[in-house]
């Protein structure tokens, strides 16, 4: 017979806080792993139960999105794109016409 495993309730902003951490822990250990150990080990939960609120808060990757959602995603990006590369122009020609006129 398999051993009965029990999971306990976390709250939604332990596990946000837990993402948080893990965030702010990144830069400064060797990897993501490592600081998902390390705060599952200060929470008491499993490392993989950190990770994947992490993987979570960070919404679906490019390698889990299918085609049509990854042709969507770049449609979206080209056309913000599109829209910061007029802004910048706008911006470029205001600043052009401004020194015309000293």
């Amino acid at each position: 017979m398999m051993p009965h495993r029990s999971y306990r309730k976390v709250s939604p902003e332990v596990r946000d806080a837990a993402v948080a951490q893990v965030t702010a822990l990144t830069g400064k250990l060797r990897s993501e792993s490592e600081a998902c150990r390390v705060v599952a080990e200060q929470i008491g939960v499993h490392t993989n139960s950190v990770r994947n609120w992490v993987r979570a808060a960070e919404g679906p990757s490019l390698e889990r999105m299918d085609a049509g959602a990854l042709r969507r995603k770049v449609q979206l990006l080209q056309q913000q794109l599109a829209a910061a590369a007029e802004m910048n122009r706008v911006l470029a020609d205001t600043l052009n016409e401004t020194r015309r006129r000293r």
